[in-house]
């Protein structure tokens, strides 16, 4: 059975502006794996950088589970044959094995992953989940991120910020409230932001490579200033932890570096 060819022109336009600035700040070069992790737009920033960088051999895929991806003109292999049958070319590729009954694209074995990723020039790998909300707490194995990634990319938003901690906001709810000391019901603070992003049990705690924090989904003039100020927390306090801290938005693909 031959791969799937998506063409989808939902979301992305090739004649639309890319970011150029984002990639640059990203530091992302043929040879560079990049696990992306956390909370607030994983699949869109790996799409985006995904379209950016298609003149490459780019591979995406998931050590998770991702649906697959809604971007133009991609080929897209669903079963373990034809990932081993599919060679690797110019454009965007994305591996995974489809589980039908959820629709969503499930990790490959490790071995194979790992066996494959040099016929590439690009790997861009989401290796977290967060079930599409703003929050989280990671189990031990969590994120799973793998030893030969060059870049570690977390993504955090303010979407959050004063909300009650609950169902509607944090993914594994028991493992977020020993992460942050916030308690059910609870409002959200910077401080339990700064704990998913800086604390060792956070997004941080299995990256490989250089690490960047991401504030993503920031299109107003008052998200802007929180991020910018949770990211000058983070550097006042951890000087030397990240490569580059970023705010900014994969919708409108705005980018500034704190």
């Amino acid at each position: 059975m031959e791969p799937s060819r998506i063409d989808n022109e939902q979301k992305f336009d090739p004649r639309l502006p890319l970011p150029h600035s984002l990639f640059s700040c990203l530091e992302i070069s043929t040879g560079s794996a990049v696990a992306v992790v956390g909370c607030g737009g994983k699949s869109s920033l790996v799409e985006l950088l995904a379209d950016r960088l298609r003149e490459k051999k780019v591979l995406i895929s998931t050590t998770t589970k991702i649906y697959p991806p809604k971007m133009k003109d991609i080929m897209l292999c669903e079963t373990l044959l034809q990932c081993e049958e599919h060679e690797a070319r110019a454009g965007v590729q994305c591996m995974g094995l489809l589980n039908s009954a959820s629709g969503k694209l499930e990790a490959l074995p490790d071995a194979f992953l790992t066996a494959i990723k040099s016929r590439y020039d690009i790997v861009l790998l989401e290796a977290d989940g967060s079930r599409g909300l703003p929050c989280k707490g990671w189990l031990a194995n969590e994120p799973v991120v793998p030893h030969y990634c060059t870049h570690t990319v977390g993504l955090i938003t303010m979407g959050a910020l004063g909300k009650a901690a609950g169902e509607s906001t944090v993914h594994r709810l028991p493992e977020f409230f020993a992460l942050t000391g916030v308690g059910e019901g609870r409002a959200i603070t910077a401080a339990a932001l700064e704990a998913m992003v800086c604390a060792p049990g956070g997004m941080f705690k299995n990256s490989a490579g250089k690490r960047y924090v991401i504030v993503n989904q920031v299109e107003d003039d008052a998200t802007a200033a929180a991020a910018l100020s949770f990211l000058r927390a983070i550097k006042e306090k951890f000087p030397a932890r990240f490569e580059k801290l970023l705010f900014g938005s994969v919708h409108d693909n705005a980018w500034q570096e704190e």
